[in-house]
């Protein structure tokens, strides 16, 4: 019984409960088969009874079997060849088949049975052996349903572990590296919807790698032949806005000598990418609004509506819903721009900055050059507040300046070496919000960028790879002056 209770591998159970019979109550032959969902019988374990693949051919009595199948009742024949329901069966005269006892496995519908015999002039089976093999196939089937259940769940497992590593190198392909369970369940996500064609909105922190996961929806959809067009928001003319997303007719403005597709058009059949949605000028809204519920826009001086049909997904990193109350964008807008997927920020998955680093590191390095776990360790610890492209920075950074092979960590910048300074809350012993020590580590990484351009912050949006847009904006969220001094000292 312990054993049968420790076991978890079903075969063991099964091989293990019919040894257990066979020593208690002496059978010629045995077997212990499951019934499939078919009807059909499928054999467990045996012995001294050998079963071929056709049931027809087997060499025990398939009337028994069918019985206790269908019934769910067990069969005591102490001679079965006196028994009315089975004496006249062939099987039992071609096996010269003189006892039988069979019980179900499981209430019904019966999902397995147990069968032993005797032949010629060996031991008939008794009432006591029946209630034995019934108290037996009780705990058997209690047994075997967990040994099953287990099974269930490491065939599950399996499958898990091989969807992960499929998602992992699907990653990979887009550039996307990391293993951070945060990551992988985002990017299952996003492959899921674009499967479906259902809309996404991508939100994360600046550097978290919004775009790749928007050329992963791409790929993953059944548009991956198609055009994927992206619609960098921030970078467009703010005048020319309109005619970049909806297109031109000649002579719509002094400049519009032909007519011009806009972006929308250019994505018909494929995938669009609005990059920093949130950056749209609420007059666009409207228009971008209509295009999202009807597919149909019109060109600039254009009377003519063009069917456009497109799948859309969209990233930011505003916070729109305060935007939405602020009436800086549109709630109806905001609600069309489909399923959000929150991509993490580098910070929350720090075992994934090793990965990160020799990614980087074949990119840049022809060489043999490599991190030192100590150089490693500063970098996990730092809280990266531009996330994956801030890393990528420091990668070439130190690539270009170090001459050694072996990084280490004072071949690191020095703000990574020094770490953030608390903030005054912090330093008294106050706790405060997560969102409050994020936006200091910002703030101070965007001071220290600016003092080392010099105050250049065309150099320092450059470095920070990202938007003027975003950089102005930080500096004023911060309380920062252009010129890199704060207010109030």
């Amino acid at each position: 019984s312990r054993q049968l209770l420790e076991a978890r591998d079903p075969g063991a159970v099964i091989r293990g409960i019919l040894d257990a019979l066979v020593r208690h109550l002496k059978p010629e032959r045995g077997a212990i088969l499951a019934v499939d969902p078919d009807g059909a019988f499928r054999p467990l374990a045996l012995h001294d009874l050998p079963l071929g693949p056709s049931p027809d051919e087997w060499p025990l009595s398939l009337s028994v079997l069918r019985h206790v199948r269908d019934s769910g009742l067990a069969v005591l024949a102490s001679d079965i060849r006196s028994a009315a329901a089975f004496k006249a069966a062939g099987s039992v005269h071609r096996f010269r088949i003189r006892s039988v006892l069979a019980v179900p496995l499981g209430p019904r519908p019966v999902r397995g049975a147990i069968y032993l015999d005797t032949r010629g002039d060996r031991r008939a089976f008794s009432a006591e052996d029946l209630e034995f093999l019934n108290a037996v196939s009780l705990h058997a089937s209690l047994v075997l349903g967990r040994a099953e259940d287990h099974a269930r769940t490491s065939e599950a497992l399996v499958r898990s572990d091989e969807r992960l590593q499929v998602l992992q190198e699907e990653l990979l392909r887009h550039e996307i590296v990391g293993r951070a369970p945060a990551l992988l369940a985002a990017y299952d996500a996003l492959t899921r919807f674009a499967k479906a064609g259902a809309r996404v909105l991508l939100r994360g922190e600046t550097g978290t790698g919004k775009e790749l996961f928007a050329r992963g929806y791409a790929a993953a959809s059944g548009r991956a032949g198609g055009a994927y067009v992206p619609v960098p928001i921030p970078a467009l003319a703010p005048g020319l806005v309109e005619s970049e997303l909806f297109g031109h007719v000649r002579g719509a403005f002094t400049e519009a000598t032909r007519d011009k597709k806009g972006r929308l058009e250019l994505a018909d059949k494929g995938v669009l990418f609005f990059d920093e949605v949130g950056d749209v000028e609420p007059a666009i809204q409207t228009k971008l609004l209509r295009f999202l519920d009807s597919g149909e826009l019109f060109r600039v001086g254009d009377t003519q509506a063009r069917r456009v049909d497109t799948l859309v997904v969209s990233a930011t990193n505003r916070p729109l819903e305060k935007d939405v109350e602020g009436g800086r964008f549109r709630g109806d807008l905001l609600a069309r721009l489909g399923h959000v997927i929150q991509v993490p920020p580098l910070r929350e998955r720090p075992d994934d900055v090793p990965l990160l680093v020799e990614h980087f590191l074949k990119r840049y390095d022809r060489g043999k050059k490599s991190f030192s776990e100590e150089a490693l360790a500063v970098l996990r610890a730092h809280r990266w507040p531009f996330n994956v492209r801030e890393l990528q920075q420091v990668v070439e950074r130190t690539v270009c300046l170090v001459d050694h092979d072996r990084i280490g960590p004072g071949d690191l910048p020095e703000y990574l070496r020094q770490g953030p300074a608390p903030t005054a809350s912090l330093a008294l012993g106050r706790p405060v919000p997560l969102r409050v020590v994020v936006e200091e580590a910002e703030r101070r990484h965007l001071l220290s960028v600016l003092e080392q351009t010099g105050g250049n912050r065309r150099k320092a949006i450059e470095l920070l790879g990202i938007s003027p847009e975003t950089f102005y904006r930080r500096l004023e969220e911060y309380g920062v002056h252009k010129k890199g001094s704060e207010e109030g000292g």
